[in-house]
Formats: C-alpha cells, structure tokens, sequence
C-alpha cells in the first residue's frame, strides 16, 4: 500500500535515507523529522503557501507492517528566497584552418530561477522489493504522478527529476572534487547536507561566468550529465513515461535533470476515474498481466495499491484492496495503468 508518511515512519524513513543519502533525502533524524511534519501540512492542505509544498509517500508491506520505499514531490523548485540552481550543459565549436582542427567544447554555466518547477525525487527501494510481483518500483514512481494529476493546482505545469550521478566508493564525486570544491572550499558531503538547508552559498561563491568542461581531467569530463548505475532503472521508467534530458545538470554533482510538461506525462494523460463496482475481484486474483495502480482519497485519506487488471482493462480491485484505500461500491477511484 502506498500513502502519505506519518509520524510513525520516522525510524523506518531514516533507515531508506542511509542508502540514499541525497540532498533531497538526506540521513539526518532531525531533517527527515521536519520533512515529516513538512509533508503531513501539505496533505492535509494546511501549508499556508502552495509553493512550499513538500509531499513524502511511503510504500508499506502490510504484510509485515513496515515502510520498504519513500518518494517526495516537492511542489516547487525554485522559489523567491529559496532559488533552484543548476549548470547549464552548452556545447561550442572551434576550428583552426591553420591547424587543420575541429573541436566541440563542453561549457558549463551557473543559471538560476526562483520561478521553478516541480520536482520528484527522493525514490528509494529496499533491495529485497526490486523484483516484487507488483512492480513495486513502477508503483513508487507513478503515485506522485496520480497525485499530481488529483491535485494539479498544488504543481507546475513542467516537472523535473534529478537522477544521481556516478560516485566514488569513499561517497566523494569528482565533479564536486574538480569544481565546486575550488570555489566553496568544503568537501561533497558538507557541502550537499549544508544545501538541504539554504543553498546561498551557490550564488555567493560559485562563478557566473561559462566554465569548459575541457579544463576538467578526463575522468571528470565522463561524469557531466551520467546517471548513476543504480538510477538507471528508475531512469528507464521516466523516460518510458515522457520525461527528457534537459541538458541541465546539477552543480554539486554533475547528476542529470530530466524533465517533460506534467500533462503530457503518460502517468498523467492516461488516469481515468471510475466508480467502483460492487462486484468486488477474488481476493485471490493473480497479479499477472497488466497491472495498475488505483487510487483514492477515501475515508483513509489518500491511498493506493496496485492490482491486475482484466482482459478488458478493468481494474480488478479485491475487498482486501478496498479496505486498504478506505473504499467502498460507488465510491470514485482512480486507475492509472503502470508503465
């Protein structure tokens, strides 16, 4: 089942940060604590200004009655007195006809809006739910895309996703090493868990002007713009859905930004709502075939879970599964087929 976290799954939270340890999901007990809060006001509409809408879904085994993966909408990257900063990935060529030489240089510059998008991120699995039978990982990335589409005045009509670039096996990453360490002066992991909090520091010290990426050692210069091997399924996922290569990267550590309309998201395009029927599926029903993901905002608040789906289409939603939305027969739900 997925839904929004609750003051509950903090120690289980913490413990999906230590595997990630992101800027967006950092393992600090006391950071994931607010992030909690954060995220409950934003559920219950209660944030005061949209903008600064943080929402944290987790996906919890009922089975075992624990949470084994999280992901986070922040409704908006990029706001007055919170800017979104990324290097803008451009390309120039130079040629030598005394020489005889061509080149294509890579040029990184520092940009910045505080008019942004929203964004995703912050998507963990536990290793164990990789290969689950109901795709765990598929439902993890499109439940914030059928929250997005129940709630679209809570978001930008353009979405963005950073995905994690190649590490060293110490947790320092070269670009950071080769660049922004030179201008800040701090390693990598101070310097990510300091921009969790304010990242002014960016606009104070990292240079305005175009840097070429050709200065950098070439091992540095692979990096720019390379998913980490363990984002590459959740990559896959995206660009499956409509999300694209922005030519944008992060100026931390050189992880790609993709992006696409959120409307034209196939997650988003294809919801369609129904009304529930009485007749309920066995609760016994295989999960093969296509599966998709129905959800509701019920007696439970909001909630989803992924159920197989019939030949024609149809969303076969157990009693089992009902309870877990907090649903009943004429009740409205959601189905959103998984990609």
């Amino acid at each position: 089942m997925l839904r929004p976290i609750a003051e509950g799954d903090l120690d289980a939270l913490v413990d999906l940060a230590l595997q990630l340890d992101s800027m967006n999901l950092p393992a600090d007990r006391e950071f994931l604590s607010g992030r909690i809060a954060i995220s409950q006001r934003s559920f219950g509409g209660e944030q005061g200004d949209w903008r600064e809408g943080i929402y944290v879904f987790v996906l919890e085994d009922t089975d075992a009655a624990r949470c084994v993966g999280t992901c986070t909408i922040l409704a908006k990257h990029g706001r007055p007195g919170a800017p979104y900063f990324w290097l803008a990935v451009t390309e120039e060529e130079r040629r030598s006809k005394d020489l005889g030489r061509r080149f294509v240089h890579t040029k990184l510059q520092m940009r910045s809006t505080e008019d942004g998008p929203t964004e995703i991120g912050g998507l963990i699995l536990d290793p164990a739910y990789r290969h689950h039978k109901e795709k765990c990982g598929k439902a993890l990335s499109t439940v914030r895309f059928a929250y997005m589409s129940l709630h679209t005045d809570r978001f930008e009509r353009e979405v963005i996703a950073e995905m994690l670039s190649p590490f060293e096996e110490t947790g320092d990453n070269l670009l950071w090493n080769a660049f922004g360490a030179k201008f800040t002066g701090i390693p990598y992991r101070e310097a990510d868990h300091l921009s969790s909090r304010s990242k002014q520091f960016i606009a104070d010290l990292f240079p305005v002007d175009p840097v070429y990426a050709a200065l950098f050692p070439e091992e540095v210069q692979q990096t720019i713009g390379k998913p980490n091997d363990t984002a590459r399924a959740a990559l896959r996922i995206l660009e499956k859905i409509g999300f694209r290569y922005l030519n944008q990267v992060d100026p931390f550590d050189g992880g790609p930004y993709y992006g696409a309309a959120r409307d034209a998201i196939t997650c988003v395009a294809d919801r369609r709502q129904l009304v529930l029927p009485g007749d309920e599926a066995l609760r016994d029903t295989p999960p093969e075939g296509p599966l998709a993901l129905v959800s509701a905002e019920g007696r439970l608040g909001f909630r989803a879970t992924v159920v197989p789906q019939s030949a024609d289409g149809a969303p076969l939603v157990s009693q089992e599964c009902r309870d877990a939305l907090g649903v009943a027969a004429g009740d409205r739900v959601s189905v959103t087929p998984l990609p």
